[in-house]
């Protein structure tokens, strides 16, 4: 996962993100352009499209780097253990990551294209689940099914509950929902 980046290629993408949230408290995705996008970044249009394709490739990227990020708010002494710990915490951390950024994932929600950005970001979840899970069974944990099913099952059945409490406005405790969704995970991990 350690990508050794040019420090001006990480630099262009750390701005690129940080707009990127930025707007997305404002904003729904359909209504960032990648000309207001690159403008609120400081970054030439001609190097967003040296990196990204377009916008759903620049949100998979936005994703992938979230996803990191959320390795490192749950891993301990500066490691990553792919326990089932890590994965109940790593649930956890979603439902608090949502908490947090309300306006954003609101105008994630409200956007045209809600469905297609649940789609990249869905895909990027099991995609990266089932990487860390096939790491996990080779260092010896032991899974109920397959590592696809149980893969499915968590990026789905996380992105269900994230999306019913969503829809329900978040009247109930994100401490709650986290506590619940990370028992389930639990469960489902065996």
């Amino acid at each position: 996962m350690a990508n050794k980046e040019d420090l001006r290629v990480r630099r262009t993408k750390k701005v690129l993100f940080d707009a990127f949230t930025e707007l997305m408290s404002s904003k729904t995705f359909d209504e960032i352009t990648i000309n207001e996008l690159c403008e609120a970044a400081g970054v030439r249009r001609a190097t967003f499209y040296k990196h990204y394709a377009d916008k759903f490739d620049f949100l998979t990227a936005y994703t992938h780097i979230l996803r990191d990020n959320f390795d490192k708010s749950v891993a301990k002494d500066g490691s990553i253990e792919l326990s089932a710990e890590y994965y109940v915490s790593y649930a956890k951390r979603i439902i608090h990551f949502i908490s947090e950024n309300a306006a954003a994932i609101d105008n994630i929600c409200k956007s045209n294209l809600f469905p297609s950005v649940l789609a990249v970001i869905f895909e990027q979840n099991y995609k990266d689940t089932s990487e860390r899970l096939r790491i996990s069974v080779a260092s010896g944990m032991v899974l109920p099914a397959s590592v696809d099913t149980i893969a499915a099952m968590c990026s789905g059945g996380v992105a269900a509950c994230i999306y019913g409490w969503l829809r329900e406005g978040r009247k109930t405790d994100p401490d709650l929902v986290a506590e619940q969704v990370g028992a389930a995970v639990a469960k489902i991990i065996g």
